[in-house]
């Protein structure tokens, strides 16, 4: 049964059972993520999670904010705050973002607990495994049924990573599992209101830490939850599961990519091909009278290629195209209302024609492809083609990136406490205690 090969794995992952390349994958990764939840808590994306907070129980940080919350409640805010950025980590072969959902529900209870970096790793692995496995299993499919990939799969993976941290037997750990399988829900179509879309994928991270809870306790799961509910209801069938394949010799972190752009991921190849033509043609923006864009269906139809709003501007790929020709980048600081209302923009955007090629879909998800074609004023048309956007496997962002992403997102916030963070970070495996770095992430006043 999945749920007990899955917690079998659970339970037994450790540090120096992992290969080296692994480790370095989930300290990139980690400190990816608190930049990005930092950054989405000074855009106060956190806010509506925090006037909730009514535990008495203060033991673990929310990152970039002067708040100490119960395990689940700093989950929560964390997870919403990562994930409203759209800046999180992702993975194309499942269409969603572990980090945003595994290591904020992770780290909290690492806190909690006082666990090692050691722990904490080993743990990240643990639900970014499950996350990635059961994903796979249930994309592209589960987009067609409605549903969104991330909120589905945080509960199953946050429990996966939080009852590593408890020390879960085989059986305790398929039981959180079990649990999880029905806490994870969310709507695609949520992706339209993108300030509180979210809530479904923190929902879910805390849902997992609940599950983890009950299982602990010595409450069980549904032994063949996945078999019988969870893949048939998202995926359509588990006749052909693959989440047992390798599992324990090959981890799937490797698969996931990185942002260098803000906004929806569907936006990030098109971009890439615009900004490579661009660059290797020397091409003056100005002189460009029309672009011809194509993308696949299923990027297609997550695109808002009309937004009025800021929110939805992380889903135009026009929009992402024109700011980032016209101002030089597509950061997290550029979807803002104000971009939208310039005449520039919005006269560029104009310009812009977004359409789906069958021949694209040919390749989905292996490959998430773009194709561009310039004409210019005087006549002269460049096209360019990518494979997939900067930062997966295939094409990846180098360390030194990953890192000037970081500071970018925290500078301000942490002052000389980024680099300490920085440093935590990347000697994690050498960290005795969690609750230390936790105790950096956080500022003195609102």
């Amino acid at each position: 049964m999945i749920a007990a090969k899955l917690g079998e794995f659970v339970s037994r992952v450790v540090l120096s059972d992992l290969p080296e390349e692994i480790i370095s994958a989930i300290k990139l990764r980690m400190l990816d993520t608190l930049g990005v939840g930092i950054a989405g808590a000074q855009l106060g994306l956190s806010r509506p999670i925090i006037e909730l907070f009514e535990a008495d129980t203060k033991v673990s940080h929310v990152w970039g904010l002067p708040y100490l919350a119960s395990v689940r409640e700093a989950a929560l805010a964390n997870s919403y705050a990562t994930h409203g950025t759209y800046l999180e980590d992702g993975s194309r072969f499942t269409g969603g973002h572990p980090s945003s959902v595994v290591i904020p529900a992770v780290f909290a209870q690492a806190e909690a607990l006082h666990c090692s970096g050691a722990e904490l790793i080993a743990s990240t692995v643990a639900g970014y495994e499950v996350f990635l496995r059961l994903g796979r299993d249930t994309y592209p499919e589960n987009v067609g049924r409605g549903f969104q990939p991330t909120a589905i799969l945080a509960a199953v993976s946050s429990a996966a990573g939080v009852a590593r941290l408890f020390g879960l037997p085989a059986g305790a750990a398929a039981d959180a599992l079990g649990i999880a399988a029905n806490l994870g829900v969310g709507m695609k179509e949520a992706l339209k209101a993108s300030t509180t879309q979210p809530l479904q994928v923190a929902r879910g991270c805390e849902g997992g830490i609940v599950a983890a809870l009950f299982a602990r306790s010595g409450l069980h799961g549904a032994p063949e939850v996945f078999e019988k509910g969870f893949l048939p209801a998202f995926g359509g069938s588990s006749d052909h599961s693959t989440a047992l394949l390798g599992l324990g010799h090959e981890y799937r972190i490797s698969e996931t990519y990185l942002k260098r752009h803000a906004g929806c991921r569907g936006n990030h190849a098109p971009l890439d091909a615009a900004l490579e033509v661009v660059r290797q043609e020397q091409i003056d923006p100005s002189a460009i009278v029309a672009m011809r864009i194509a993308v696949d269906k299923v990027t297609l139809a997550a695109s808002i290629e009309n937004p009025v709003t800021a929110e939805q501007t992380q889903f135009s790929i026009g929009f992402s195209v024109a700011v980032a020709l016209l101002h030089g980048n597509a950061s997290i600081f550029q979807y803002t209302e104000s971009r939208l209302q310039e005449p520039a923009i919005r006269a560029f955007m104009k310009k812009i024609q977004v359409i789906a090629d069958p021949k694209l879909d040919l390749g989905y998800p292996e490959k998430r492809a773009a194709t561009i074609e310039i004409e210019l004023s005087n006549g002269k048309i460049f096209k360019h083609a990518v494979d997939n956007a900067r930062g997966e496997p295939e094409w990846p962002l180098q360390s030194s990136e990953i890192v000037e992403k970081f500071f970018a997102h925290t500078q301000e916030v942490l002052g000389a406490r980024a680099q300490l963070v920085h440093d935590l970070v990347m000697n994690l495996e050498g960290l005795d205690d969690v609750s230390k770095l936790g105790k950096l992430l956080t500022v003195t006043q609102h």
